[in-house]
């Protein structure tokens, strides 16, 4: 298979290494060339279906501003409330490829802790808050989801496999 060049829809370092990270899992060689661009949603979007919209705004965008690249990438992640009116947090991935072939992906979804619901109903900014959740207990397992959700890692990279899976073998799907 020939070196993919992939113009991701984000400089942020972390979203770059877990895409990384991916595409060695998966044994696809790729040459990534990260772009600032705008993803047309909220800066917290709190619908599944804004996350999606932002993820596919950022792959369009980064395809469009880098001309060479195979696909473009986005990555974008939100919330979204369950039945019970609780915040969950996920990520969409999204690669559009200059035939415009579009696969979007979700991740798992995880429910929020009551320390991070109060923030999002309160419309406040939760990045801001992330690390003093990691204050707020010390057993491993408080640790364990603050740096889960700090991180973000895991919805991350769910959505990217699901995602860059079901585009390199999409003759199987």
């Amino acid at each position: 298979m020939k070196t993919l060049k992939i113009a991701l829809g984000t400089t942020y370092e972390q979203k770059i290494n877990y895409l990384r990270e991916v595409l060695d899992e998966l044994d696809v060689k790729a040459k990534i060339i990260p772009i600032e661009v705008k993803s047309g949603v909220s800066s917290q979007p709190l619908t599944s279906t804004e996350t999606k919209k932002g993820s596919i705004n950022r792959a369009k965008e980064a395809l469009r501003k880098i001309d060479k690249a195979d696909l473009g990438l986005g990555i974008e992640i939100g919330y979204e409330k369950n039945l019970q009116g609780k915040y969950e947090i996920l990520c969409w991935a999204t690669i559009i490829d200059k035939k415009k072939k579009q696969i979007s992906f979700q991740s798992h979804q995880f429910l929020m802790p009551e320390f991070h619901q109060k923030i999002l109903k309160e419309n406040k900014y939760l990045g801001d808050y992330v690390r003093e959740y990691l204050k707020t207990k010390n057993d491993k397992i408080t640790q364990e989801i603050g740096i889960i959700l700090r991180d973000r890692k895991p919805f991350i990279t769910n959505a990217l496999h699901n995602a860059l899976i079901h585009y390199l073998k999409r003759e199987e799907f």
